[in-house]
C-alpha cells in the first residue's frame, strides 16, 4: 500500500499552508492602526510533483506549501516620501522660528523699534520749537530712553533665540545618534535573520520607520547592503554602517551647514528641522548684525550733531546717546541733566535749529547705511524678516500637500484594508476546513482498507 498515507500528507500540507494564511491575515489585521506597518501576504506555491513510473510517465501533484510571506512595500516610493518629509520638516521649522522672531520685532505696533524711531525725531522737532520748555526736554530724554531700551530688548531676545536654537541642534543631534543606534541594532537581526533564508518584515517596517524619523531630523541616504544591512549617511559622512553606528559631530557651522568636531568629522546638513534650524540661526545672526549696525550709527550720527550743540545751561560736547550696538546703546550720562540736551547752534535763548538739524536726521540717507535714512534701513531689515516668513510659510504648504498625497499613496500599496483581509480571512478558512474534509475522508478509507485487510486474513 505505498499510496495509503499520501492523500492525508496532501492534507496535511494543504491544512498547515491555510494555518499560516489565516495567521499572517490575522496579523495584518491586529496591526492595522500601527503606524508605518507594511501588509504582509503569504504566497502559496506547489511542491515538487511525484513521478509515476508505467506504460507513461506522469507527473501526480503533491500538494501545496508557503513559499514565502511577502512585505507589501515600495521603496522607491518610501525615498521619495522621506526626501519630502525632510524638506517639508526643514521649511516648517524655518517658519516656526522666524514667526517667533516677529513676534520679537513687534511690527507694526507701539511697542515696535519703527515707532519708537518716529516718536525719537518727533521729540526733537518739537523741542526745536520750544528750546526752553523743560516738559518738553524730559520728553525727549524719555524717549531717547525707550528707542534705547527697545534695541537692547530686540537684541537680547533675539540672543536668547539664537542660543536656544544652539541647544536645540544639540538636542537633535543626541536624537540622531540614538536613532542610529537602534538602526544599527536592527541591522544585526534583520543579517541574522535573512542568512537563516527568512524576510523578518516586521523588523524592516520598523528600520523603515526609523529611516524615515531620522530623515525628519536630516536628509539622509539609505544604501541597502547585499546582507540586508541599510548604510546611512549625511553627504560622506557615515551615520551607519552594518552593525556600527557613529555619533554625529557636535560643532556647528550654521553659515556652512555643517556638523564638524573640528578636525576631518565633517556631516553636511541638507534638510529636514536640523537645516531649518541652521538657516534660522543664520538669518537671526543677520537680523542681529543689521540691528548692531542701525544702532552704532545711529549713536555716531546723533552725537555727531549733539555734540555741537549748546544745552540750556550753555554747555557743549555733550553726548546725547552711548554705545558700540544694540545691546550697549543707552542714553548717556552726559545728559543726566536735560538741560544739558543740545538744542541750539549757540547759546542764545530760543535758539534750537540744532534740535531740528536732529529732527531732519530721520530725513538724511547716512553712506554707512547703504545710502538709506534710520527708518528706511530698519524698515528695510523688518521687510526682509516677513519676506523670509512668507516664502517659508508657502514652501511649507506645498511640501505639506505633496507629502500627504505621497502618504495616501504609500497608503494604497501597503496599508491594511480590513474589507480585503476579511474576505482572504474567510477564503483561508474555506480551504482550511475543505482540507480538514479530505483528512476525514481519507482517514476513513484508510480504515476500510484496513478493516478489509484485516478481514480477509
Amino acid at each position: 500500500m505505498p499510496w495509503t498515507f499520501f492523500g492525508i500528507e496532501l492534507a496535511s500540507r494543504a491544512l498547515q499552508s491555510m494555518q499560516m494564511a489565516m495567521n499572517t491575515t490575522g496579523h495584518n489585521l491586529a496591526n492595522v492602526n500601527t503606524p508605518g506597518y507594511s501588509r504582509q501576504r503569504v504566497n502559496l506555491t506547489t511542491t515538487e510533483p511525484q513521478v509515476l513510473q508505467g506504460a507513461r510517465t506522469l507527473f501526480m501533484g503533491t500538494g501545496v506549501r508557503v513559499d514565502s510571506i511577502q512585505r507589501i512595500r515600495d521603496i522607491f516610493l518610501d525615498g521619495r516620501v522621506a526626501a519630502t518629509s525632510s524638506e517639508y520638516q526643514r521649511l516648517n521649522t524655518l517658519y516656526q522660528r522666524l514667526t517667533q522672531v516677529e513676534d520679537v520685532f513687534s511690527e507694526p505696533t507701539d511697542a515696535g523699534l519703527s515707532r519708537q524711531i518716529v516718536a525719537f525725531f518727533n521729540a526733537f522737532q518739537e523741542l526745536s520749537t520750544n528750546p526752553e520748555n523743560v516738559g518738553t526736554r524730559a520728553s525727549v530724554y524719555q524717549r531717547a530712553e525707550g528707542l534705547t531700551r527697545t534695541f537692547r530688548q530686540l537684541a537680547g531676545r533675539l540672543d536668547e533665540i539664537f542660543m536656544e536654537m544652539e541647544q536645540r541642534v544639540q538636542a537633535t543631534i543626541s536624537e540622531m545618534n540614538f536613532i542610529a543606534e537602534s538602526i544599527a541594532d536592527l541591522n544585526a537581526k534583520i543579517r541574522y535573520n535573512k542568512a537563516l533564508g527568512t524576510v523578518p518584515g516586521d523588523l524592516l517596517d520598523q528600520r523603515a520607520n526609523l529611516i524615515e524619523k531620522i530623515s525628519e531630523y536630516a536628509a539622509v541616504r539609505a544604501t541597502e547592503m547585499p546582507d540586508g544591512t541599510v548604510r546611512v549617511s549625511l553627504g560622506e559622512f557615515v551615520l551607519v554602517e552594518a552593525e556600527r553606528a557613529n555619533a554625529l559631530p557636535n560643532g556647528i557651522d550654521y553659515v556652512q551647514k555643517l556638523l564638524t568636531d573640528g578636525a576631518e568629522q565633517r556631516a553636511h546638513i541638507s534638510g529636514g528641522s536640523l537645516r531649518g534650524l541652521m538657516d534660522a540661526m543664520e538669518y537671526i545672526r543677520n537680523y542681529r548684525d543689521r540691528l548692531d549696525t542701525l544702532a552704532s550709527h545711529l549713536v555716531e550720527a546723533v552725537n555727531a550733531i549733539h555734540q555741537t550743540g549748546y544745552g540750556l545751561d550753555g554747555s557743549t560736547n555733550n553726548r546725547l546717546l552711548e554705545g558700540t550696538n544694540a545691546l550697549t546703546i543707552r542714553v548717556s550720562g552726559d545728559v543726566a541733566d536735560i538741560n544739558r540736551i543740545a538744542a541750539g547752534v549757540t547759546n542764545a535763548p530760543g535758539d534750537g535749529n540744532k534740535a531740528l538739524e536732529i529732527a531732519r536726521l530721520r530725513q538724511t540717507p547716512l553712506t554707512t547705511l547703504d545710502n538709506k535714512t534710520i527708518p528706511d534701513y530698519y524698515t528695510a531689515l523688518v521687510a526682509e524678516l516677513g519676506e523670509h516668513t512668507r516664502s517659508a510659510s508657502i514652501g511649507q504648504e506645498n511640501q505639506k500637500i505633496i507629502l500627504q498625497n505621497l502618504q495616501a499613496e504609500r497608503e494604497a500599496v501597503s496599508g491594511v484594508n480590513m474589507d480585503e483581509e476579511l474576505s482572504n480571512l474567510l477564503r483561508y478558512q474555506r480551504s482550511y476546513q475543505a482540507a480538514a474534509q479530505l483528512v476525514s475522508v481519507m482517514d476513513a478509507t484508510i480504515a476500510d482498507l484496513i478493516a478489509a485487510f484485516v478481514g480477509r486474513r
